[in-house]
C-alpha cells in the first residue's frame, strides 16, 4: 500500500492514504500528505511582530506554535495552514471562516482569536491565526493521566464547556465537533480546571442568504468529528443541529465518568454504526464501582437519544438541567460556577422551607408589602421639640394672664358713649 501518508493528529500513528479515520481512537485523518523534511516556519519572525519558538500541535487543517509577540513579549499560539491546502481557495476560504467565527464569539471559557494574518511562503499566501496562548493540558491528556473523575469535577467541567458552546449556539454556530483534544484545563486563580473550548474549524453557521449558505456549507452528506462524539443524525451524513452538540456534551460527561465513550469499536464504521442504532448502555451498569448519581446518570443518558428531539434543544438549556441536577444530587453547585459569576447558567434560587425559614422571612415579606415610614432626622427632632416648647410656653403665658384678670370685663368710665338696657 506504500509510505504512510497520513498521520492521527491524536496518537500519532501513521496510516496509508487510503484510510480516512485513525482506527485506534476514530479520529478523522487529514487529508493531506504527512509533512516531510525541515519545518518552514521554527525561527522565523512573522509579520514583523512573532518570532515561531516551537511546535506543539498538529491537526487536519494546520499546525500550532508556540510563539513570541515581540514588543510586549508575550507568548502567543499561531495556528498555520499546510502550505498544500493553503493552495485550494475553497480551503482557504473555510479556515477564514474558522477565524471568522471564533473571533465573533465572546466566553470567557472559548480561546480569545486575537489576529487573522498571512505568510508568504514559496510565492504563496499561507494563513494564520493568532490565538491566546493556554499553558495547560487537554482534556484527553487528563483522562489518560487519571482515568474517570469525580462527578464534582464533571458536573464543573461539563457546566463550563456547555456555557461556551451555548454562547455560540445563541449566534447561530454549532460547533460538531466537541471531544476531549479539543477542551484545554489551564489554571485561572485557585481553579485548575478552567476550561477552554478550542477549534470552531468545523463549525456551522445559520445564514439565511442562500449563497452565503452555499459559501459556509460544506460537501453533503460528509461526516464531522471523531466518530465517537458524532450524533446519530450527523453520523448518518444528516444536519447538524445545537442538539447534535449536546449529544457530544453527553458523550463528555459520559466518558469523563467512567472511563469510556457510551460506543467503542475496532474501527470508526463500526462505532458510527453503532451511534445510529444501539442502545446506549445505562451509565452505573457501565461502571458499578462508580460513585454516580442517579440523577445525573439519567441526565446524560436521556440526552444521548437517537432522536434530536429527545435532548435539550440547546447546550444552555443542557448546562441548566445539568446545574439543577447537580444540586438535586448534593453536589456542590456554588463551586461549580464560581469561575463563571454573570454567566448564563444559574439555578435560582429555592422558595424558603420549613416554619423557621417562614419566620425569619415573614418581617421581610410584611416590610415589602407595607414599607414602615422613615426614622425622623435630628434637624426634624429639633424642631418638634422647640414647637413643643412653644406650645407648651404660649399655654402657661394664657394661664397666668387668666388669673391676673387680663380676660376679664372692665367698667365702663365716665365720658362712655356705652348705652344703658
Amino acid at each position: 500500500m506504500g509510505e504512510p501518508q497520513r498521520r492521527c493528529s491524536s496518537c500519532g500513528e501513521s496510516y496509508a492514504e487510503g484510510v480516512i479515520f485513525c482506527p485506534r481512537d476514530g479520529n478523522a485523518l487529514p487529508t493531506r500528505s504527512a509533512d516531510r523534511g525541515p519545518d518552514p516556519y521554527l525561527g522565523r519572525t512573522l509579520q514583523g511582530a512573532f518570532r515561531v519558538d516551537a511546535l506543539i500541535g498538529a491537526g487536519a487543517v494546520g499546525r500550532v506554535y508556540r510563539a513570541l509577540q515581540l514588543g510586549i513579549e508575550r507568548n502567543v499560539a499561531l495556528k498555520i495552514m499546510h502550505r498544500d491546502l493553503a493552495a485550494n481557495e475553497a480551503l482557504q476560504s473555510r479556515f477564514r471562516r474558522e477565524a471568522r467565527i471564533a473571533g465573533s464569539l465572546d466566553h470567557p471559557n472559548l480561546v480569545n482569536v486575537l489576529l487573522l494574518a498571512e505568510v508568504e511562503d514559496d510565492a504563496q499566501r499561507v494563513p494564520f491565526l493568532v490565538l491566546e496562548f493556554l499553558d495547560g493540558l487537554s482534556l484527553r491528556s487528563a483522562l489518560a493521566a487519571q482515568g474517570a473523575l469525580p462527578a464534582a469535577r464533571v458536573v464543573h467541567l461539563l457546566l463550563q464547556i456547555a456555557d461556551a458552546v451555548g454562547a455560540a449556539h445563541q449566534r447561530g454556530i454549532v460547533h460538531r465537533d466537541l471531544k476531549p483534544e479539543n477542551v484545554m484545563l489551564v489554571q485561572r486563580g485557585d481553579d485548575a480546571d478552567f476550561v477552554k473550548v478550542l477549534d470552531f474549524g468545523v463549525a456551522r453557521a445559520e445564514t439565511s442568504d442562500p449563497a452565503a449558505a452555499a459559501t459556509l456549507a460544506t460537501r453533503a452528506g460528509a461526516i464531522f468529528g471523531s466518530a465517537r462524539y458524532v450524533a446519530p443524525e450527523c453520523a448518518a451524513g444528516g444536519a447538524s443541529s445545537p442538539a447534535s452538540d449536546v449529544y457530544s456534551l453527553a458523550t463528555l460527561g459520559y466518558e469523563l465518568l467512567c472511563g469510556v465513550t457510551p460506543f467503542e469499536g475496532e474501527n470508526a464504521i463500526s462505532v458510527l454504526l453503532q451511534q445510529q442504532s444501539k442502545p446506549v448502555q445505562a451509565l452505573r451498569e457501565r461502571a458499578p464501582e462508580r460513585a454516580i448519581p442517579d440523577a445525573l446518570a439519567l441526565l446524560l443518558e436521556r440526552n444521548l437519544g437517537k432522536l434530536p428531539a429527545q435532548r435539550a434543544a440547546d447546550a444552555r438549556i443542557f448546562a441548566r438541567e445539568l446545574l439543577a441536577v447537580a444540586s438535586e444530587s448534593g453536589l456542590d453547585p456554588g463551586w461549580s460556577t464560581r469561575t463563571r459569576h454573570g454567566h448564563a447558567v444559574s439555578l435560582p434560587e429555592a422558595p424558603p422551607n420549613g416554619a423557621a425559614r417562614a419566620a425569619e422571612l415573614e418581617p421581610r415579606l410584611v416590610s415589602a408589602r407595607q414599607p414602615p415610614l422613615p426614622a425622623p432626622s435630628s434637624t426634624a427632632r429639633r424642631a418638634l421639640f422647640m414647637l413643643a416648647c412653644f406650645v407648651l410656653g404660649a399655654g402657661a403665658a394664657l394661664g397666668i394672664a387668666t388669673k391676673l384678670g387680663a380676660f376679664a370685663e372692665k367698667p365702663a368710665t365716665p365720658g362712655s358713649s356705652k348705652a344703658s338696657p
